[in-house]
């Protein structure tokens, strides 16, 4: 919930005399990889300021700018503080006294603006995609059970048995379970007339009751706590036996698989391990819509290319936006009407307006898809983007 309450206290943020800046930075594994971050950030740094030259904005703004420049960069150095995250979003406005920085487990795209509001479109996608899911880990014996958001891996519910012949009760901030085993059951002694088939046999069931047993509280969770995607851990064959047992609402999303140690598995490594999982389970999703794509080209509703994909923008008719992994192209934007050109052209603002000059109108196209409640896929892979002219979307309606 906090998570959640510092967005919504960023959305409230008011200009007064000096700008905001707005940070999302990718750090993952390739990332990171002779600190290839920093020079990103450095080069967006760069760049930011070349184009702030041309806006007219007063000294205090600017030096404010400066100090938030300086200060992200600084935080940067600082290789302890980034740690566990595949991303991270950083709002600064030094002449307002604001800062909030959020470690991700993702970011689409490395995005850095100075405005009069903070860039919030990735951060609230991010958050409404990596949250509401649980990671079940099982084997044979146990299970824990965990639930992910932005934040990371917070574990509800841990090692619990139910061939135990107690009572174990377990709270957590989305609510208690018990765990109940009838007398007598799993727990009675072998005689010597049964043979070693029944005994199998036994064990067997003994081992399915469990999965069905988890299978159920796992199923009441969802009940009471609703989430929106589920992934399933232990070995090959612990997950293939356990998903037999799962509810049909559960099976229908379910995200993937991981395997992982149930004794051993830190709450951060089911995290990486789930980020996996859902990663594969998003580039399915992807090449669905590429196809949907290339199959309505002939309908009309499509737009293929930067000038038309912004045409269709300002009208509101994408309902999906692809933007190439690190495309950028600079232009204008209108400050009355928000339209955003590749080209400087007055006559598209209204009387006494001037478009002034933005560093990548493509971090600001994005923007406003977020605003418009569109779908937005980055598009990686050498192959996938060849599909597209570095911006291109599928329309709501056609004109």
């Amino acid at each position: 919930m906090e998570f959640n309450n510092r967005i919504k206290n960023l959305s409230e943020y008011k200009y007064k005399d000096c700008p905001v800046t707005s940070l999302f930075l990718r750090l993952g594994p390739q990332d990171r990889q002779n600190l290839k971050y920093k020079l990103t950030a450095k080069n967006l740094v760069r760049d930011m300021r070349q184009a702030l030259a041309k806006r007219g904005l007063s000294q205090s703004a600017f030096d404010s700018m400066d100090s938030d420049f300086a200060k992200i960069t600084g935080y940067l150095e600082k290789a302890a503080d980034i740690t566990e995250c595949r991303g991270l979003a950083i709002f600064s406005s030094s002449g307002e006294d604001c800062w909030e920085v959020f470690k991700l487990p993702e970011v689409y795209r490395n995005q850095l603006v100075v405005d009069r509001t903070p860039l919030l479109g990735q951060l609230i996608k991010i958050n409404d995609e990596y949250s509401d899911i649980v990671t079940v880990l099982v084997d044979r014996k146990k299970a824990r059970i965990f639930r992910l958001s932005p934040e990371g891996a917070h574990e509800i519910l841990d090692y619990f048995y139910p061939a135990a012949s107690r009572t174990r009760k377990f709270s957590s901030p989305e609510g208690t379970f018990k765990q109940r085993v009838s007398q007598g059951e799993g727990t009675g002694n072998m005689t010597q007339s049964y043979g070693e088939h029944s005994f199998q046999r036994t064990i067997e069931n003994e081992i399915h009751q469990h999965y069905k047993y988890i299978a159920d509280k796992v199923f009441e969770y969802y009940k009471e706590n609703k989430f929106k995607r589920l992934i399933v851990g232990g070995t090959e064959k612990n997950i293939s036996e356990f998903s037999q047992h799962l509810h049909t609402y559960l099976k229908d999303i379910m995200a993937g698989t991981i395997t992982a140690d149930i004794d051993k598995i830190k709450p951060y490594r089911v995290m990486d391990a789930a980020l996996e999982a859902l990663l594969s389970k998003k580039i399915e999703e992807q090449e669905k819509l590429l196809s949907e794509f290339e199959e309505k080209h002939a309908t009309g509703l499509t737009v293929d290319g930067v000038d038309s994909t912004l045409s269709a923008l300002s009208r509101g008719q994408l309902r999906v936006l692809f933007v190439q992994e690190d495309f950028s192209v600079t232009g204008f934007v209108c400050p009355e009407t928000g339209v955003l050109l590749t080209e400087e052209n007055k006559e598209l603002c209204p009387e006494d307006a001037e478009p002034f000059y933005v560093v990548d109108v493509a971090d600001l196209a994005i923007e406003e898809a977020f605003r418009q409640k569109a779908e937005i896929e980055i598009v990686r892979g050498e192959e996938s983007k060849k599909r597209i002219r570095e911006m291109a979307g599928i329309l709501r309606f056609k004109l």
